[in-house]
């Protein structure tokens, strides 16, 4: 009996290690929009896949992605433009698009 509840610990510890390190791997992209104020929405798209969040207060924004090459479009509220940026995402790795000033 003791030899099983130590097997079973073992696989449960085994199991929470390879979740972590898959955690830790995961790729984003991250940004700012500048005005804070200036954006409704940010947009990734890959492919078939889309991914949309609102900026936060001071106009950041972060996304979890596959890795892969994503078009990032920022739908801005008047009078400012609507920006595209591309991203190329890397396994493990932070695309991160800085400031990006939304033009009028």
């Amino acid at each position: 009996m003791k030899k099983t509840i130590a097997t079973l610990i073992v696989i449960i510890i085994a199991v929470a290690s390879l979740h972590a390190v898959r955690v830790m791997q995961q790729s984003s992209i991250t940004g700012k929009v500048s005005p804070s104020d200036g954006a409704e929405v940010v947009v990734a798209i890959n492919g078939t896949d889309s991914l949309k969040v609102k900026p936060n207060d001071d106009g950041g924004f972060s996304f979890l992605v596959k890795p892969g090459s994503w078009k990032v479009w920022i739908d801005a509220r008047s009078p400012y433009k609507d920006a595209t940026l591309d991203a190329d995402v890397k396994e493990g790795q932070t695309a991160d698009l800085g400031e990006i000033k939304l033009q009028r």
